[in-house]
């Protein structure tokens, strides 16, 4: 057996999603019967051989390459190579032909159709959203080969993808026989000198993410800004009294540098509340730039931020950081529905 590959610091089941030990008083809405519930263990993970398909992944570990299949008598051709056998052509024995396993595939080809975009990925790809989950059509392939898509420009926004669209298969540096350890770009962010280059590497290509820029300060911004920042400070101030919101933010820390057309402030979010902060963070974990003042009053109403974030009107520091984007957009609801519950009672 070779070496164990790891990547450090890195968990199948990531610490956030490991919740504390709690416990809690619950009423049945059925009988009105009163329960404990207590958060308990149950421990899945595994190994998973990937069987017949391990030459695929062993070529994309240690050469770099994707394989496809082919049948010798009609030349069908398949990636990934997902059968042994031609399904039409069969032997004298009425048998059917075996296909040619390892063919290499050329690393350029189009989009078989438009690829949605995740934003909010479960924990195993939480790292890698926000993507695109497509079918890339390489060489005569009868088959589409399920992929993941980025860009090189930033936010994946739509519009760069659609069917048709040239693409450049890339490989991760580290590859561990995952289905994430190549992924496809489009063909006109590749520099055309590494266009027809085979086993192109991610450390390649120029990643842009998203640009942070200083907002500009304008007047009619600052005076809008003493508003927008007593909207945020009255919203986090109801955090206390919704458990629903306090669940959204459990296992959470976060320090937050917010930049406005009219000033900053911080966000300071940990032991399931968020601090508002005046002063100037330091080394913030997060930057949010929200330019003007007024969208952040239309969060604290029920808006998106994450919809800001993809239509420009916002941009964050770190794009693999969304999901503490997406626990803010969720506090709104959480908090109104626990004030009407409250309000019923």
């Amino acid at each position: 057996m070779e070496k164990l590959m790891r990547r450090p610091g890195d968990y199948v089941i990531p610490h956030e999603a490991i919740p504390e030990v709690m416990s809690r008083i619950s009423v049945s809405a059925e009988d009105n019967f009163v329960c404990v519930e207590r958060t308990e263990p149950m421990f899945t993970t595994y190994w998973a051989t990937a069987g017949e398909v391990s030459p695929f992944f062993l070529a994309v570990m240690k050469e770099k390459k994707i394989l496809g299949a082919r049948c010798p008598k009609c030349r069908m051709v398949i990636c990934p190579p997902y059968m042994t056998r031609c399904p039409v052509c069969q032997n004298e024995d009425c048998s059917l032909v075996n296909l040619e396993t390892g063919i290499e595939m050329p690393q350029v080809g189009y989009m078989l159709g438009t690829p949605p975009i995740t934003v909010f990925a479960n924990a195993r790809f939480a790292r890698y959203a926000p993507f695109g989950r497509g079918r890339v059509i390489l060489g005569e392939s009868q088959s589409a080969l399920p992929i993941q898509v980025f860009t090189t420009t930033g936010f994946l926004k739509p519009g760069i993808f659609k069917a048709g669209t040239k693409v450049k298969i890339v490989f991760r540096k580290v590859r561990m026989g995952f289905s994430t350890d190549y992924f496809a770009v489009p063909l006109d962010e590749v520099p055309e000198r590494l266009r027809d280059k085979s086993g192109l590497e991610e450390t390649a290509l120029k990643w842009k993410s998203m640009e942070i820029a200083e907002p500009q300060l304008t007047d009619a911004f600052k005076k809008q800004f003493p508003k927008a920042l007593q909207a945020v400070t009255k919203f986090v101030g109801a955090i206390p009294k919704s458990p629903r919101a306090q669940r959204d933010l459990a296992n959470w820390t976060r320090k937050i540098q917010v930049k406005t057309g009219g000033g900053k402030f911080g966000l300071l979010l940990e032991k399931q509340k968020i601090k508002v902060l005046k002063d100037k963070v330091t080394r913030p974990d997060l930057v949010l730039v929200v330019e003007d003042p007024s969208h952040l009053i239309a969060w604290t109403n029920g808006d998106s931020l994450i919809n800001l974030i993809r239509t420009g009107g916002a941009a964050i520091s770190n794009l693999q950081d969304m999901e503490t984007i997406f626990k803010f957009d969720r506090l709104h609801r959480s908090i109104r529905r626990d004030a009407e519950e409250r309000g019923k009672k």
